[in-house]
Order: structure tokens, then C-alpha cells, then sequence
């Protein structure tokens, strides 16, 4: 079961990663979720761009809960059924061979995902100006590029550096 393709639905269904042979916890697919990385930061740009060329439609009390909402799920459930790109994102990539990675590390970068999100929100919420809230989205938008292009998550990075490399660490085969 180690090489085989990762599914749509975990066993039990709201279980963060799906267990694989060979490793002891279960695991979060790397392709998926960079999938998902790359869709998010399509939302980033096109937020970037609504703000820059039609402040006046506003798109951050729109947008901002999706990708709270997304973000949180996926931290809590993993990439599928709740997450809206996570779903997305791993049918996007079923025909393609899974990359294995530890949960954790997702985890908590999704945690710091959702807290932008709200910063994101409460900026719009408080009324601060635009820059403000573009700053914030250039940043989202930074480090959904560095993922879902390069494959470098800054989260899963802090992680490793905050907490150790105890659960990155991938057992040999």
C-alpha cells in the first residue's frame, strides 16, 4: 500500500492524512496539497487584482471566510471532504503518483493559514486602509506561490525549526 494512489475519501472519513504502509502515522499527500497551494494562490491574485482595479466591489468579506473556512477544515479534517480546495486539489492530482508527507507539519501550517485569513478579515472588519490589506494578501500570495510552484511550505519550515524535525522525519524503506 506504500505506492499506491491516494483517495478522495479517508478511512474513517474526517481523519487528518490517510494511513499508508511503512509509516506509523498517517500521512498527508504533498502533490494534493500542493495542488492546493497553487489553487489558493489563484484566490490571492485575483483578490489582489478585484482590490487594485475595482476597490468598490470590495471581495475581502467574501473571500476572507472561504479561506478561513478552508484553511481551519483542512488543519482539522486533512485535505478531504471538507476543505473546498483540498478537495479540488486532490482530484486534480488522483492520476499521479502521491507524495508522502507527515501530517504535522501541514497541520500547523494550515493553523497559520487561518490565522491570515482572520487578519485578513479583521483589517476589513476595522477598516484600515487598502495597503494594509494588500500587504497581507501579498504575503498569502508569496507563500502560496513558494509551495504550490517551488514546493517549499514556510509553515511546514517553521515547524521543523519551532518543534524539531520529530514528526518530518520520514522512516526509510
Amino acid at each position: 500500500m506504500a505506492d499506491t494512489a491516494h483517495t478522495i475519501f479517508t478511512k474513517p472519513l474526517f481523519a487528518m492524512g490517510q494511513p499508508v504502509e511503512g509509516y506509523t502515522k498517517p500521512m498527508i499527500n504533498e502533490t494534493a496539497a500542493r495542488a492546493r497551494a497553487g489553487l489558493l494562490n489563484i484566490v490571492s491574485s485575483v483578490t489582489i487584482f478585484i482590490l487594485l482595479a475595482h476597490p468598490e466591489w470590495d471581495p475581502i468579506p467574501y473571500v476572507a471566510p472561504l479561506v478561513i473556512f478552508d484553511m481551519f477544515t483542512a488543519a482539522t479534517f486533512g485535505l478531504t471532504p471538507l476543505s473546498p480546495t483540498g478537495f479540488i486539489g486532490t482530484l486534480m492530482t488522483m492520476k499521479r503518483p502521491p507524495v508522502w508527507k507527515p501530517t504535522a507539519p501541514k497541520r500547523f501550517a494550515w493553523i497559520l493559514g487561518t490565522c491570515m485569513g482572520a487578519t485578513c478579515l479583521g483589517f476589513w472588519y476595522v477598516a484600515l486602509p487598502t495597503s494594509w490589506l494588500l500587504s497581507v494578501l501579498g504575503i498569502c500570495f508569496a507563500l502560496t506561490w513558494l509551495e504550490g510552484i517551488l514546493g517549499f511550505c514556510v509553515g511546514c519550515w517553521l515547524h521543523s525549526l519551532f518543534f524539531g524535525c520529530d514528526s518530518c522525519e520520514m522512516p526509510t524503506k
